[in-house]
């Protein structure tokens, strides 16, 4: 082995060294978060629970997914459609365009009358270019709906003064690091409309796994005596406030049936 390729390899091995050590720090400084709020993660709540106090018009909701990378699943749209129902939702906004699916869903199953606007990061953004990503593919489900508005802006720099307290319904599903969703969420608060309007978060469970990055965003930038309207919903990944929910916490048992399942009729090719 040549004194270039020892050098190489001792480089690398420091870099993984010092990944190793941040990682552990950033997971010690999460930890320090839900200590400090007293919290290891959200109580949940029951679907039927909610929707008691939100009751939908209609049960059925036509879904649209392509089930790709990166994706909601169809059980969480179908919520999000589910809570823009019965809050009769006029104003809809979403961080966190991608393929466009729930935008797509939301102007299939609101009146055309409602406004959708989904926020995602500009063509020019640095992370396009690292993650290889082709234009074409952003908000491609729901390009020919005349009532979904897309936003260019990272973020961390948009201003949502135009949108403030205006929307029934936030959808927070942009980048999920930590401080992303610190940002998102505080966006997301100044854009609800009343006490009746909900923010949901996706990605508060992912892959079966609790999303640290998510719980301590939200945790952060959710004044602390609001946090007991936090809930997980379950039956989803998502994360759910209303200023309205205050829910005895449901048991969660890691192999207990839901007391209900989805029907679901599916077409393919459209």
């Amino acid at each position: 082995m040549s004194k270039i390729s020892k050098l190489s390899g001792l480089v690398k091995y420091r870099r993984h060294i010092l990944g190793l050590v941040n990682q552990k720090n950033y997971e010690k400084a999460q930890d320090a978060i839900l200590h400090k709020f007293g919290m290891e993660k959200l109580p949940s709540v029951k679907p039927s629970d909610v929707f008691s106090l939100y009751p939908p018009s209609r049960d059925s909701f036509s879904i649209t997914t392509d089930f790709s990378y990166g994706i909601s699943p169809e059980n969480d749209y179908y919520f999000l459609c589910r809570f823009a129902n019965a809050l009769n939702a006029k104003r809809y906004f979403e961080i966190g365009t991608w393929l466009g699916l729930s935008a797509r869903n939301m102007s299939d199953n609101l009146d055309d009358s409602a406004e959708i606007f989904s926020l995602d990061i500009p063509f020019d953004h640095p992370d396009i270019a690292i993650f290889n990503i082709p234009e074409h593919i952003f908000g491609y489900y729901a390009r020919e709906k005349k009532n979904v508005h897309f936003l260019k802006s990272d973020s961390m720099k948009f201003n949502p003064a135009e949108y403030s307290k205006s929307c029934n319904l936030v959808f927070v599903d942009g980048n999920h690091s930590q401080e992303y969703v610190e940002n998102d969420t505080r966006i997301a608060m100044e854009l609800v409309k009343d006490d009746n309007s909900v923010i949901a978060w996706h990605d508060y469970y992912l892959l079966g796994e609790l999303n640290k990055n998510v719980l301590c965003g939200i945790l952060n930038s959710v004044p602390a005596e609001k946090h007991k309207h936090i809930y997980h919903l379950q039956q989803s990944n998502m994360a759910i406030y209303s200023p309205k929910f205050n829910f005895k916490p449901a048991e969660e048992k890691k192999w207990d049936i839901p007391e209900k399942a989805f029907s679901i009729e599916m077409k393919y090719g459209i």
